[in-house]
């Protein structure tokens, strides 16, 4: 902080002191070209040109005069000094000015003819510049280059809340300068580097903020109701252009006056990651047309974009070079996504990184010989605890992160999910189908080689899972030496789940009937939410429900032990004014269709099931976000459908809303909680009672993902988890 409080407060050393023959007019310029003050900089380009040519100008005048004078010898030799002393002033300006034009004209030749002929990924080196362990609410490190360059502010959770940080890029410890609860994020420099403008939402304000970084409290820009917007640029004007709902806009930063500068979606455009030119007259975008991602740039009083390429892979991340005509993003590359850059005139794009994990690209230096990107480290092994023993141990601990894990009907085997290179769940179903012995230490076997979610079938003899074709979900099945695979259904929804820790938000997003003979799951083929039913031949698809409402969103098929009915969850936001969500559970005959409402509630419902062999329902929910994993508290529920009444039976305090799992005899219920700082795995009984600590983590870096309970209620396995953000960067970019 002393010595960014120099740079903004303190005067430099004069140069005339270090200097001593620098022309005095020189200096001025010089002097000007750094006063504190940007008002009384220069404020065009131009104008420090033509102050230049006049030194130029008046040096060779000098020059000339010196040489056509004649004197005594005295005279003579002093002549002779004083040209000295001019031709060196001469040089030290003119041929530097004319060295650098050269320079800079050879460079743009270069570059124009031989774009990045010099360039490999060899020449390139990574350094780190800050990492830290992540935290819930976090998904992978955002941060930008300070007009100098010299450092970068960032969004992290190391502190608890996600506030904004300030760090050098060569050294130094971060410093946090937002201190508070909110959530903040997205931050940006302003072109002065006095303040950064970040999004946030304080209170019940939600909108763009800024702050000094030497202290201070955060001020209101503007209002912005849409909280996925995203800063992308403070320019010299005072001007901040952020991106929202695919249009970029920009506000004034001193009267809050927000213009519109897009129009794709009038032009039925979807354009994505919007960024513009440092100069403020070129936008570049992404689209994604059926399976092909392109990149565009459009000049911003133009309407004709220009395509520069497409690919089959994804694409994320756009920032411009400071040239104006080239531009990096990440593209993935068999699974991982690396830094590329191509430029405005339609250059093939060439691969600039090579790293194990997700490269997403963030900034690029002023200077524009360091590209920053952001990164996440993620482990996860599955572990388990033996109620009856009362002792944790270790199961699945590979190299590759393994999650999600289901126990077979007998007890004795474990499937789950293996995953290389674990980043942001954008792999979560890229990952091997894995089956492993729990009481042998033989090798684990692979039932796929691509896939998620396994769910094991009632006789033991096969497993379900979801697979991504094509950007679309579907159910595949195999047996259990991996194969005779069959697609059993196609078009089947996401599984929705948090990040960290990686918890389905659903007990079921699939599920078989008792009988082995089909497999219920949610779809929206037939152009809305619909629960349909499956043999396990992939034959006979039969749509169960008849939803007909765009807005109705349905969840959680569980069947019946009897396999006469299953339950399920719908969420509305159409029913009231002021558009509040409505949550209720339905229960509905597979035979005749015939659907009865058990229960609603303004609340987030989630469905956990029956308890065997009764009529009774548990249920959590909360009056808190659904779209956060971790609340202060979750209310647990029984419904007993005879009499349609519901009892609360217990509240749970700082747990995770989506860990939380009814055994199969439904007498107990396991539980996550964040508690002292951890994460740890809880006990209750189902119809109440005290609350029992199984684990003992004593790890504030280990969360505990999506469990799972053995047939027989003895045994719960779950995921250990932890992640690292970084921020890094390519350097000797030329």
């Amino acid at each position: 902080m002393d010595v960014i409080g120099s740079i903004l407060k303190d005067e430099p050393t004069s140069l005339s002191e270090l200097q001593p023959y620098l022309p005095d007019s020189l200096e001025k310029i010089i002097n000007k070209t750094l006063r504190k003050d940007r008002e009384l900089r220069y404020q065009h380009i131009k104008d420090l040109s033509i102050d230049l040519n006049d030194i130029k100008k008046t040096l060779e005048f000098d020059t000339k005069l010196v040489f056509h004078q004649t004197a005594s010898a005295k005279a003579a030799t002093t002549i002779s000094t004083t040209s000295g002393i001019v031709t060196q002033r001469r040089f030290s300006l003119i041929h530097l000015i004319l060295f650098i034009l050269l320079a800079g004209g050879i460079g743009g030749i270069v570059w124009w003819f031989l774009p990045y002929s010099s360039l490999t990924m060899e020449s390139l080196k990574t350094t780190e510049v800050v990492s830290w362990a992540s935290k819930p609410g976090e998904v992978y490190s955002v941060g930008s280059f300070s007009a100098n360059g010299k450092m970068v502010a960032f969004t992290s959770t190391k502190s608890g809340a996600k506030n904004i940080w300030i760090k050098q890029t060569n050294s130094g410890e971060a410093i946090e300068i937002t201190k508070d609860d909110f959530r903040n994020e997205n931050p940006i420099w302003s072109p002065n580097d006095e303040e950064l403008a970040f999004f946030s939402t304080r209170g019940n304000q939600a909108g763009f903020w800024r702050i000094p970084i030497l202290g201070g409290s955060p001020k209101l820009i503007a209002k912005i109701e849409d909280g996925s917007s995203v800063l992308r640029y403070w320019s010299k004007k005072d001007v901040i252009y952020y991106e929202s709902k695919n249009e970029l806009f920009s506000i004034d930063a001193n009267t809050g006056e927000n213009k519109q500068i897009s129009d794709f979606t009038a032009k039925n455009i979807n354009a994505l990651s919007i960024s513009i030119s440092s100069d403020e007259q070129k936008v570049a975008y992404i689209t994604i047309e059926g399976n092909k991602w392109n990149v565009w740039t459009k000049k911003v009083n133009e309407e004709t974009p220009q395509k520069l390429f497409t690919t089959d892979s994804s694409i994320r991340n756009i920032a411009w070079h400071h040239d104006n005509h080239r531009i990096f993003f990440s593209q993935s590359v068999e699974g991982v996504f690396q830094a590329f850059v191509t430029d405005t005139k339609g250059t093939p794009p060439k691969q600039i990184s090579n790293t194990e994990r997700d490269c997403f690209v963030l900034d690029v230096s002023p200077e524009g010989t360091r590209i920053l990107y952001g990164s996440a480290k993620e482990e996860s092994d599955i572990w388990g605890f033996n109620l009856k023993e009362d002792k944790e141990f270790s199961f699945a601990t590979g190299m590759d992160s393994e999650l999600w894990a289901d126990v077979s009907p007998d007890g004795k085997t474990i499937a789950y999910q293996s995953i290389k290179n674990l980043s942001q769940g954008n792999k979560l179903f890229q990952g091997k189908i894995l089956t492993e012995t729990i009481s042998s230490q033989s090798q684990p076997t692979e039932i796929a080689e691509i896939g998620g979610l396994p769910i094991w079938s009632p006789d033991g003899k096969t497993l379900a899972y979801m697979r991504r074709v094509d950007g679309k979900n579907r159910i595949e099945t195999s047996n259990l030496d991996g194969s005779q695979k069959k697609v059993i259904a196609n078009d089947v929804n996401s599984v929705s789940h948090t990040l960290l820790p990686y918890s389905r938000i659903q007990t079921s997003n699939f599920s078989w009937s008792p009988d082995n003979k089909q497999i219920a799951y949610l779809s929206e083929k037939s152009g809305q939410d619909n629960i349909w039913l499956v043999d396990s031949e992939g034959a006979n698809p039969l749509q169960l429900t008849n939803n007909q409402d765009k807005n109705l969103y349905l969840n959680c098929p569980i069947w019946s032990a009897d396999g006469k009915q299953i339950l399920y969850t719908t969420k509305t936001g159409t029913t009231s004014q002021q558009g509040i969500p409505t949550f209720q559970i339905w229960l509905i005959e597979v035979e005749t269709k015939k659907i009865t409402a058990l229960t609603q509630s303004s609340k987030f419902l989630r469905l956990l099931g029956w308890r065997q062999g009764s009529s009774e329902i548990y249920f959590v929910d909360t009056e808190g976000s659904e779209t956060v994993g971790l609340h202060t508290a979750v209310g647990l529920h029984r419904l007993e459908m005879k009499s349609m009444t519901t009892k609360q039976i217990t509240v749970f305090k700082d747990t995770y809303l989506f860990n939380i799992h009814l055994s199969p005899d439904g007498k107990n219920i396991a539980f996550v909680a964040h508690r002292e700082e951890k994460d740890n795995l809880w006990l209750i009984p189902a119809n109440g009672g005290a609350e029992k600590k199984l684990t003992t983590n004593n790890d504030s870096r280990l969360y505990f993902s999506s469990m799972a309970w053995s047939p027989d209620g003895n045994s719960i396995f779950f995921g250990k988890q932890s992640r690292y953000s970084l921020l890094s960067m390519l350097t000797n970019f030329k």
